[in-house]
């Protein structure tokens, strides 16, 4: 049976929170968020229109640098990786929390980018996928030192890199496989503010190549292997399988390439896998079943038409992304501040669930991880069509302000929810 789970959020959490909104520098953040709107979406316009295809970020990452530093972030620089990292300080001896949105977009260099807008709606490709999270950090940032908050934690700024499809999280991972005093991670990601991820779907992708001599399909039929038939059968194995639902896995072939002509028996032919879960030795299990019944499909095809040695089809399989699942419980402290702050600002909940974002990295590690949405309503993404609605869309900062502050704590109102970690 499967377990429903529910976010938690306690008495304890409750009280810092309404302590929180009692600081007269906490609700004129708030305030400031709703009234820095029409700032927030210039920022998320002219991030939108800076190109940031995947491998290729170092356009937007300047522009963002500079916007961070102007919020107020001091010390605003970019890592080893190109991830944009600022700082802003506590008073010592507090948690500290990354708040980070992911500068890459999913659209391939050349693509044309001009946001257009009708009423309150904007069209561009990015314009939310992560242009939205983006702004939302940057105010934030400014609802923060605008109001001169001093936090007991430190709170670092982030817009990572590699979020989207073959970058695999990569900025993610470099940010928390380097040494440093990282406690927790709240991303911004998605422009649904009515949402709160409790964990992290685990995906892993490879290619599927198979190679042969090939030749031509009359003189050499039956005689040499095809890529192409060998694949076929690989995908239609895996097909069959018995599915695991509880925990959950899935599978997709999601890109197929191979053959040269109509007439010739194909040399190479090759796929493009995804396999997910939500629960990581489910999904390491799984794999190894997939990976298997691929390498038996390569053996039955070359034993249906007794092919050896060179004439026979090969199969290599080359891992091109791994990203691990990860679950908090449902009263972890980044839970109970995230839904603590949508309910002090009346902000119903409407989904508490998992799916694939920075967040992945940190809770791998062990380490209290969610994402919260931008603001706004947003659709078609990852298309050239799509586009993003401002209304209510200071709700965004103003959820991650609220959660951010109840977890690395105010000087003298309250003290950080977030745990301090005991870090090697």
């Amino acid at each position: 049976m499967t377990q429903v789970h529910e976010p938690i959020c306690g008495e304890k959490t409750k009280d810092l929170i309404a302590k929180l909104r009692a600081c007269p520098q906490v609700e004129n953040g708030i305030t400031l968020a709703r009234e820095q709107q029409q700032q927030r979406i210039d920022e998320q316009i002219k991030l939108t229109e800076v190109p940031a295809p995947p491998f290729h970020e170092e356009q937007r990452a300047k522009v963002f640098a500079q916007l961070l530093t102007e919020a107020g972030v001091p010390d605003v620089h970019q890592d080893k990786i190109g991830n944009v990292i600022g700082r802003l300080e506590g008073t010592g001896n507090g948690p500290t929390l990354v708040i980070g949105a992911h500068i890459d977009t999913v659209f391939k260099e050349g693509t044309p980018i001009k946001v257009t807008r009708e009423g309150t709606k904007y069209f561009a490709p990015g314009i939310s996928d992560d242009a939205a999270g983006l702004a939302s950090l940057l105010q934030v940032a400014r609802c923060i030192t605008s109001q001169k908050i001093k936090t007991v934690g430190d709170i670092v700024f982030v817009g990572t890199l590699g979020e989207e499809g073959n970058g695999d999280l990569r900025g993610c991972k470099f940010l928390f496989k380097t040494k440093n005093d990282y406690d927790g991670m709240i991303a911004i990601d998605s422009a649904n503010v009515h949402r709160i991820l409790r964990g992290s779907v685990g995906c892993k992708r490879y290619r599927i190549i198979f190679e042969s001599l090939g030749g031509h399909s009359l003189h050499k039929f039956g005689i040499v292997g095809s890529a192409i038939h060998g694949l076929a059968r690989a995908i239609t194995k895996v097909d069959e399988l018995n599915v695991p639902n509880e925990p959950k896995c899935t599978f997709n072939f999601g890109v197929i390439n191979g053959g040269t002509s109509v007439n010739a028996i194909a040399a190479r032919a090759e796929a493009e896998l995804d396999i997910r879960s939500f629960d990581q030795p489910s999904l390491e299990k799984f794999v190894e079943t997939v990976l298997k019944t691929i390498q038996d499909a390569c053996d039955e095809e070359n034993k249906r038409w007794d092919f050896e040695e060179e004439n026979a089809v090969k199969l290599k399989i080359e891992q091109i992304g791994d990203r691990p699942a990860g679950v908090n419980k449902d009263d972890a402290s980044v839970i109970q501040a995230s839904y603590g702050a949508l309910q002090s600002l009346g902000i119903p909940l409407e989904k508490y669930t998992l799916a694939a974002t920075d967040q992945n990295i940190p809770l791998f590690y062990g380490l209290p991880a969610t994402t919260l949405g931008a603001g706004g309503v947003e659709a078609n993404n990852h298309s050239l069509s799509e586009w993003w609605n401002s209304e209510n869309a200071f709700q965004g900062p103003q959820i991650a302000f609220l959660t951010a502050l109840t977890l690395v704590g105010v000087d003298g109102v309250t003290q950080p929810l977030l745990e301090k970690q005991i870090h090697s």
